[in-house]
């Protein structure tokens, strides 16, 4: 009942979304701070340490909301193949596609928070994971150094400022052209780029452009934040700009006030159940 979106807005009103938040997270927070989520075929060990990190990976909750998306991304990929995972937080998506991958196949997660990344390493490091290399950077544009505005207890941070009321702070971090950074570090090309930046997507995208064109990259699965987005960014851009590339198949699910886009290319390979 906590996620019903019309609790969520009665506790805005009346001022009591922190403190139902917390009691939350103390009722329901596993007595050892390790949550379970299992995904189709198969499942991750999550440290829970703040109410944030409870709603991304709650199965109650946010993570509740990306089930079908989870499970469907989990069911495109195959043994020895690579993902990319832009804005991996603590690592939920990390953690299960480098399941489906095996340890011949490889995921590459970018998490320029500085608290998120160490979490998302401790993460890494419950499930046994040596086929996920965490890189704390962000992407976008051009190289430059920006603030990372950060999020609720270590969930949503972005690089986009927010209304001064609503500003926790922020961290300088270094931002890099993907296309440059695969070229640098000598990054395998993915067959799947899963992109959460909190209204940052389009910049993202941008700089992954030669990477996302190469006919190995057949699928993206971005988050799109309309309120996020820069006055000259609408959704429009983002769907002409993957369709530019060669995604010819776009499907749009709504998530509250974003949606996810998931787009294919037509080549692409048939899924295996």
């Amino acid at each position: 009942m906590t996620y019903r979106p019309e609790l969520k807005m009665l506790a805005r009103v009346f001022g009591l979304r922190n403190i139902l938040r917390d009691q939350y997270f103390r009722w329901t927070r596993p007595a050892d701070g390790v949550l379970t989520f299992g995904v189709g075929r198969v499942a991750g060990r999550f440290h829970v340490r703040t109410p944030g990190e409870l709603r991304n990976l709650d199965p109650a909750g946010g993570a509740q909301n990306e089930r079908h998306l989870l499970e469907q991304l989990i069911a495109e990929m195959r043994f020895g193949e690579v993902a990319y995972d832009v804005g991996a937080n603590v690592g939920l998506y990390s953690v299960l596609l480098a399941q489906a991958v095996g340890p011949e196949g490889c995921v590459i997660a970018f998490e320029p928070d500085s608290q998120s990344y160490l979490h998302l390493q401790q993460n890494l490091a419950l499930n046994g994971l040596t086929n996920v290399r965490a890189l704390p950077t962000a992407l976008g544009e051009e190289r430059v150094v920006s603030e990372l505005y950060r999020g609720e207890g270590n969930a949503d941070s972005s690089l986009v400022r927010p209304a001064a009321d609503k500003d926790l702070g922020h961290q300088l971090v270094e931002v890099v052209r993907g296309d440059e950074l695969v070229e640098s570090q000598n990054l395998p090309v993915p067959r799947l780029v899963k992109i959460d930046v909190e209204g940052y997507e389009y910049a993202v995208l941008n700089g992954l452009r030669k990477t996302l064109a190469h006919p190995a990259c057949e699928i993206v699965c971005c988050e799109v934040h309309p309120r996020l987005l820069p006055p000259e960014v609408k959704p429009e851009a983002i769907v002409n700009f993957l369709h530019s590339l060669g995604f010819a198949s776009l499907d749009s699910r709504p998530r509250f006030d974003t949606f996810h886009l998931l787009a294919r290319k037509p080549a692409i390979r048939e899924t295996r159940n």
